[in-house]
């Protein structure tokens, strides 16, 4: 990872933008700080000179001079321009009197004396001078009560004549100039970092879209076109993008047409050996329902054809058995037919109608048959309950359940038909006391021709084909259909589309 950003396109930029950055401001401080001393230096010259001339504006007006003699102004703080704070002293030459922005006393006049001695004030009356800046070093305490340092001075001769000297500390200035200095500094250092930031961010909003094409770009190489470029601007690095986008969604559409051609290809042969399979099956299947019946039309047909019936009554009965063996393959061949009908899915009418009466008319119509084997049925479902479903299909289905449950009901038993009512849908189910079925043959019921207990099926003439009827009318409403174990039974059920509320 070091590496990557190493090298990485952000990492070259930051870097030679702060590189420049840094040595723009190292190189702007050197200059700057050679000039910052100079600029306040001669700043602080200026504004001595500015207070100067406010001096020469206060007491070119004599009425300033009468209330300064009168101690009606008792110190000039206030009345002069002063921005430097510099002290203040002006000096009538007549009797020199002090007029001062600062307290006065007997040492300080006698060492104004002597500053203007040393200044040469005389000459600069002579020579017509009207101001002079001297930067000035005292070394101990004086006797103007200054403290040891460096002052700039300025001396001048004001319009009226008066004589001014105006002071304010080097040590000023030179805190001034510290504090500009590091005022710069610290603003350099800030924008510095600042700068820094700005790039790194706009480095990697220039980056990124490079960056999430190169992953895009791997993820197309291992043959992944799920992801897009984020297309956000409208210059080269959009029309790149834009560039991948498609060609990503060309080739995701050539590599699916391919992926399709080939499952189609793979879904017609895999048909088509299912087909066969089926087929097979079929035909294994049909063969092995058929020929019993057939054997035993054949056996029953050479009796009669060699005489072994010699008389009217064992003549009838080998009729009698030819015609039923007869029927049963009639009825075998219908059942295989409307099987095929429903599968193809050609005969469904869905229609609304009641399912209650429905299942009363099944039952009334296997009375016969429930007498036979001494069975009780029981159904309290009295109110009207519709649905949506073929009805005719359905009776199918419900017949199917009920010949099923009374073909397997113990001696005795009891068949129980009731409703669970679901959301929207309507669960019929079908009980019979008896034995319960294994886990294994409960998920192979509803296979074609397969059958529980064969030798009791073919007693009462089961062909196996009824309960893969019911799977097949269900799969054609799309609705759910099974079987499970309870105690002492079976339950078989289905579902319809419940519509009461209608």
């Amino acid at each position: 990872m070091g590496f990557k950003i190493k090298h990485s396109i952000r990492f070259k930029i930051a870097i030679l933008v702060f590189s420049t950055t840094l040595c723009t401001i190292l190189i702007s401080w050197a200059v700057s700080n050679h000039f910052i001393e100079r600029f306040y230096v001669s700043h602080t010259k200026s504004e001595l000179i500015a207070t100067y001339k406010s001096c020469n504006e206060f007491f070119s007006k004599e009425e300033n001079i009468l209330a300064l003699e009168n101690e009606e102004i008792v110190s000039l703080y206030g009345y002069v321009e002063n921005q430097t704070s510099a002290s203040i002293y002006v000096i009538s030459p007549d009797n020199f009197r002090v007029y001062s922005s600062v307290k006065l006393n007997d040492k300080t006049i006698v060492a104004l004396k002597s500053l203007l001695q040393d200044y040469k004030v005389d000459d600069m009356i002579a020579n017509n001078e009207d101001y002079k800046v001297i930067r000035n070093t005292i070394n101990p305490v004086n006797d103007t009560g200054e403290s040891n340092g460096s002052y700039y001075d300025l001396v001048g001769i004001l319009k009226n004549g008066f004589i001014v000297v105006l002071r304010t500390p080097v040590e000023t200035v030179h805190e001034n100039i510290t504090f500009a200095a590091r005022l710069f500094a610290s603003v350099s250092l800030a924008l510095l970092v600042f700068e820094v930031l700005i790039v790194l961010i706009f480095t990697n909003m220039f980056s990124r879209p490079i960056i999430q094409m190169s992953h895009v770009a791997r993820r197309m190489s291992n043959m992944d076109f799920s992801s897009k470029v984020e297309i956000k601007t409208k210059d080269e690095i959009g029309d790149l993008g834009e560039s991948m986008n498609i060609m990503s969604e060309n080739l995701e559409k050539s590599i699916t047409e391919l992926k399709s051609a080939n499952l189609e290809l793979s879904n017609n042969l895999r048909e088509k050996e299912h087909i066969e399979e089926m087929r097979s099956e079929f035909l294994s299947h049909a063969s092995h329902e058929l020929k019993t019946p057939l054997a035993i039309i054949q056996g029953y047909a050479e009796g009669l054809k060699s005489g072994v019936a010699d008389d009217k009554e064992t003549m009838d009965y080998y009729c009698d058995v030819i015609s039923d063996e007869a029927t049963k393959m009639n009825q075998l061949v219908m059942r295989l037919i409307d099987l095929n009908q429903i599968e193809t899915g050609n005969d469904i009418s869905i229609e609304r109608f009641d399912i209650t009466k429905l299942i009363e008319e099944v039952i009334k119509n296997s009375q016969i048959l429930l007498k036979d084997r001494n069975v009780n049925i029981i159904f309290n479902e009295k109110n009207d309950k519709y649905v949506w479903a073929d009805s005719f299909r359905i009776e199918e289905v419900i017949t199917n359940y009920l010949s099923n449950a009374i073909h397997y009901v113990k001696k005795d038993g009891d068949i129980k038909i009731w409703y669970e009512e679901k959301e929207n849908t309507l669960r019929v189910c079908v009980y019979n006391d008896g034995d319960t079925i294994s886990d294994e043959d409960l998920e192979k019921l509803f296979i074609k021709f397969y059958k529980v207990d064969a030798a009791r099926t073919r007693s009462y003439g089961g062909s196996g084909i009824g309960l893969s009827i019911v799977a097949a009318i269900m799969k054609s409403h799309d609705k759910d259909y099974g079987a499970y174990n309870k105690e002492n039974g079976v339950v078989f059920y289905f579902e319809v589309d419940d519509s009461s509320e209608i």
